[in-house]
């Protein structure tokens, strides 16, 4: 059974890795990772008073910009996990937060680093977070990473190696598609052969322009059944052209 553990500088949540989380080799799917961390982020948040539930009331929300995820080791179907988060303080107007995955024995098997905007909801444009968070509290928190996350530069091939329809089941609270989707479609336009000769080692997103209901998405990368160890990609809108987001994943 899942357990939580909550204070007001961090939040402990435990996972089993079920069935419906794991790939074809047993392994936990990173997208499977990706929305354990949006949970707990949104969990913790409610937990300090900044939950979505509370910014709507403001006409506001959270949306993901910025996340790097680095994996250490794998865990599999029924391992036990623990996922830990804690804010570590604003930068302009990001608010940031980091996150550590632990085994059953308590070795660090997974590390991941978020920046974050609060939104306007009607017209979209950021608002400072030092007016939700007192963000000096968290100034002197641990990292996990040496260096902030920053605009990632993807060198792409010229043509779309996947086209997406955005259906109902993409689309989240905020009306617009979820980031873990872009990053279940990144994975997915990969060949097979990389997918199941090498292990995502670490991923790191910029996301950029929301896409909604019914756009028409295409994903263009740099990834081919070869040694390579990075691999860029970037989605973007067919009508405008507009860059929805950018990935870099480097492989082991």
């Amino acid at each position: 059974m899942d357990t939580l553990e909550i204070n007001q500088t961090k939040f402990t949540k435990t996972f089993r890795i079920g069935s419906f989380d794991t790939d074809f080799n047993g392994r936990v799917k990173l997208t499977s990772i990706c929305n354990y961390l949006q949970e707990i982020a949104s969990m913790h948040a409610d937990a300090l008073d900044w939950g979505i539930d509370k910014l709507m009331q403001q006409g506001l929300s959270w949306v993901l910009t910025r996340l790097k995820i680095k994996v250490l080791s794998y865990p599999k179907w029924t391992d036990e996990i623990s996922v830990e988060t804690w804010p570590t303080g604003i930068e302009g107007l990001f608010g940031n937060r980091d996150f550590r995955i632990l085994d059953k024995e308590g070795n660090a098997i997974i590390l991941a680093s978020s920046s974050w905007l609060i939104i306007n909801i009607k017209n979209k444009r950021p608002t400072r977070p030092h007016s939700i968070i007192d963000g000096s509290k968290y100034d002197n928190s641990e990292k996990v990473f040496e260096n902030s996350l920053q605009k990632l530069i993807s060198k792409v091939d010229d043509k779309p190696k996947l086209n997406i329809n955005v259906h109902y089941s993409d689309i989240d609270i905020n009306q617009h598609v979820n980031n873990v989707k872009y990053i279940k479609w990144i994975i997915d336009s990969c060949p097979i052969e990389k997918l199941s000769s090498g292990l995502i080692d670490e991923l790191e997103m910029n996301f950029l322009h929301e896409a909604k209901y019914n756009d028409q998405l295409s994903i263009y990368n740099s990834c081919n059944n070869n040694d390579e160890l990075e691999s860029h990609f970037v989605i973007r809108n067919n009508k405008s052209n507009v860059e929805n987001c950018k990935s870099i994943i480097k492989w082991k």
